[in-house]
């Protein structure tokens, strides 16, 4: 008998075991070795995006586990810009394995579909990191998954923060004869043609663009090119920088400030399309600058600085100009330096 209840125990055990495992599951995350993170709640949105000038429509998808799944959001044309979190759809705390989605693409008058895999350990693991919280300083985790749509079927997906939004992964839909009457059914086919006309027309900027560049082939790829680069503050002693938000074209995201900012290590980045900074000048007065780049001049410049070593590591190095009334900024290696003159710069002083 007695070997009948100790083989019962440890059966009993296995289970208990079984079970505690089963509540560490996707559902939550309940412990991490940093204690900031312990118990996090789970709670974030699916987010859809597309590039200006490139409008796409969403017909059907879902992030999915093999249990579970949350909707991506859908109707309504998206055309917000490229990594934008444009729309959103409820909440969930699942962690998913994979996402399928169908949409239009309204230039090329075409659909497309995939089901894809996702990284979910490395989605997880982002997850349980989470970020530290410019304004609050406390722990904060990924907010929201956005599925970004361009034209030819290319496909990202970013995770997103307040302060943080990073690349997960790039994919290639395919196309699909979805049948229109399911697509728009209060849209006759017959008129199929006159309504996708008319949704392109009435947007005279994406017509010139697509005139002018059509769908910009390999340009969406060309974004995701990075280089080991970091900013550099040439202002005078005595002044600080609290804070720089560069905001990415390849759709990341980064706000670095505290020790991040004070070691500014060369990182593997994509070029920056704008920038937000905080500073203090030596006087103790508080600025604010936000610049936008000239796309044209900034990549010229950072081909022109790699084109004989891609693994060179650069500066973009920002500096008052000759009165304070703007910044100058340039792109410098250890062999040369090239001004950017073409960006748009707002330099003002904040009120506290």
């Amino acid at each position: 008998m007695d070997k009948y209840i100790t083989t019962f125990k440890i059966a009993c055990a296995i289970l208990c075991i079984q079970g505690l495992l089963a509540c560490m599951s996707d559902k939550s995350i309940t412990e991490n070795k940093n204690p900031k993170t312990m118990n996090i709640k789970l709670e974030w949105s699916a987010g859809v995006c597309a590039p200006k000038l490139y409008p796409i429509e969403v017909y059907r998808g879902d992030f999915y586990t093999t249990t579970d799944w949350e909707p991506i959001p859908n109707g309504g044309i998206v055309e917000a810009g490229w990594g934008d979190n444009g729309m959103n759809m409820g909440e969930t705390n699942i962690i998913p394995e994979g996402f399928k989605i169908t949409y239009f693409s309204y230039l090329e008058n075409k659909f497309y579909t995939g089901k894809f895999e996702l990284p979910h350990a490395h989605i997880k693991q982002l997850f349980e990191e989470g970020v530290i919280d410019y304004r609050t300083n406390k722990f904060e985790t990924y907010i929201a998954i956005i599925v970004g749509m361009a034209p030819e079927g290319i496909l990202m997906v970013w995770m997103k923060t307040y302060d943080k939004q990073i690349e997960i992964g790039r994919y290639q839909a395919s196309e699909t004869d979805l049948d229109w009457e399911i697509f728009r059914p209060t849209i006759p086919i017959a008129e199929k043609t006159e309504y996708v006309n008319y949704i392109i027309n009435i947007r005279a900027t994406t017509v010139a663009n697509f005139e002018k560049n059509g769908l910009s082939h390999g340009l969406w790829d060309t974004y995701r090119i990075k280089y080991s680069w970091r900013p550099q503050f040439d202002f005078p002693q005595g002044s600080s920088v609290g804070g720089i938000d560069l905001k990415m074209y390849n759709g990341e995201a980064d706000f670095v400030w505290g020790e991040t900012l004070t070691k500014n290590a060369y990182a593997k980045r994509a070029l920056t399309r704008r920038i937000e900074m905080l500073w203090k000048d030596e006087t103790g007065k508080d600025w604010g600058t936000d610049i936008f780049f000239d796309e044209a001049e900034l990549f010229e410049a950072y081909k022109t600085i790699y084109r004989n070593d891609k693994e060179l590591e650069s500066e973009l190095v920002f500096k008052y100009n000759h009165n304070r009334s703007s910044l100058i900024l340039s792109l410098r290696s250890k062999d040369e330096e090239i001004e950017l003159r073409k960006c748009k710069i707002e330099l003002f002083e904040r009120t506290k």
